[in-house]
């Protein structure tokens, strides 16, 4: 069960890069579904401990969009506000 866990975590990264590449291809058009790829894509990306640290380091980078994503956290869907709140630069 271990290996397939971790089988699972490397897997999720380029399948999560996948989405969020598909989702910047997507958002100027009409229809929103660049923004649903991108936020599905950054929920697989987060199973990978390696991009955890990634969006942490980042968030730490730049205070200013950290600020922002605080702020907006609360009102996103609750998959999303998790990985929001495991990233926050706050927690150790």
């Amino acid at each position: 069960m271990k290996r397939f866990k971790n089988l699972l975590r490397w897997l999720a990264l380029p399948v999560g890069l996948v989405f969020i590449i598909l989702g910047a291809i997507t958002l100027p058009l009409p229809i929103p579904t660049g923004v649903l790829l991108i936020a599905a894509g950054l929920a697989v990306v987060a199973f990978n401990p390696l991009s955890i640290r990634w969006i942490r380091r980042t968030r730490r980078r730049y205070p200013r969009a950290n600020h922002h994503i605080r702020r907006i956290t609360p009102s996103l869907p609750a998959f999303l506000r998790r990985i929001l709140m495991r990233t926050d630069t706050r927690t150790p």
